[in-house]
């Protein structure tokens, strides 16, 4: 358990397996649910073609990022970069069968791997909606059962309860991102728009002919209106459906290794400066338990006590130094309260 050791798993980080140290399984199983729930919902969001499959593959600890930007894939051609390009300056989509081949260049990462019978599962639900919720329930039933069974510790109730609870909103934001992405803009709002933006491009130029003295002024001008109502135009495009417009989408699969990473984090443990013995909460029974008593002041004849040791006894000392100066100030404020309340009611009485 050494953190010093950790350099030897190859940049794995809280995964490391170096030293013979190995995550809790509840946590292993907790983080492996987590992670899969996050990937169904993101291959969700930007594949809406029925029957198009969504990849889902392995994700490695301290592997590098996924790409933000899909034009520095390495197994995309040059070729392939100057068609995607004008392709999206002339404003064509991209067809399903290459939307599709895209999503499996970026396939989302799980920790853990998806199994064939979680796969099965996943394709025999019907709907983007329907796998979402069958990934969130396996991670909701799983900390239900885990908590009956004793996994979770003496954990209260109504603290299981908040983690449902936010298991649940992360559900809500899941469906206000569906409506975003399958409920389109009014389509004649969208084509009048487009139809104005291509009838500036040509009355733009004439007015400014019209109306300036200066040929270059007209030009600079009839540029920028035409740049303003288009870039708008194309802005309200990508706003429309953020998650499968490509180059400008969103970064699902970097998003996905991010929060993997941040799932690994619960691999750590104890905080490394902690103030207590981890060692005597590693083991049966805990520390409180053979130190302090609520039965009575003084200890039994019968229970044979531990000695103190020599840190414990410094310990135990300076606490008790630090109670009686806590006393004495406690001692004094109450004095300047009583002093200053006399004072206050003499004066109420006697004007």
């Amino acid at each position: 358990d050494d953190p010093s050791t950790w350099a030897k798993g190859e940049d794995r980080g809280f995964a490391s397996d170096a030293g013979g140290r190995t995550p809790n399984l509840f946590l292993q199983e907790l983080v492996h649910l987590a992670s899969l729930c996050c990937a169904v919902a993101f291959s969700t969001l930007r594949n809406d073609i029925d029957g198009a499959e969504s990849p889902l593959d392995m994700y490695y600890p301290g592997q590098p990022w996924p790409e933000v930007d899909p034009d520095r894939m390495k197994n995309i051609t040059i070729c392939q970069r100057i068609t995607e390009t004008g392709k999206y300056i002339l404003g064509f989509d991209k067809t399903p069968a290459t939307r599709t081949k895209y999503n499996a260049m970026r396939p989302l990462l799980v920790l853990g791997g998806v199994s064939d019978n979680e796969i099965a599962f996943l394709q025999r639900a019907r709907g983007p909606s329907a796998k979402v919720t069958l990934a969130w329930h396996w991670l909701s039933e799983f900390i239900i059962r885990e908590h009956l069974a004793g996994s979770l510790g003496a954990v209260g109730p109504p603290i299981i309860s908040r983690i449902i609870q936010f298991l649940s909103d992360g559900m809500i934001f899941y469906n206000h991102s569906r409506k975003t992405m399958y409920i389109p803009f009014p389509f004649p709002h969208a084509q009048i728009s487009a139809f104005f933006v291509f009838t500036m491009i040509f009355s733009v130029p004439l007015l400014m002919d019209e109306y300036s003295n200066n040929i270059y002024l007209g030009a600079v001008l009839t540029f920028l209106t035409v740049t303003c109502l288009a870039g708008l135009h194309e802005v309200a495009r990508e706003l429309e459906n953020p998650f499968r417009n490509v180059p400008n989408e969103i970064p699902l699969c970097t998003l996905q290794a991010m929060f993997n990473e941040s799932l690994i984090t619960l691999f750590s443990g104890f905080h490394p400066d902690h103030f207590w013995e981890g060692d005597d909460y590693r083991k049966k029974g805990g520390a409180g338990n053979h130190r302090f008593t609520t039965s009575s002041s003084t200890p039994s004849k019968d229970v044979p006590q531990a000695p103190e040791t020599k840190s414990e006894s410094q310990g135990f000392s300076a606490l008790e130094a630090r109670l009686k100066m806590q006393q004495k100030e406690i001692n004094r404020l109450s004095a300047i309260l009583e002093k200053s309340s006399t004072a206050s009611v003499k004066s109420k009485c006697f004007p």
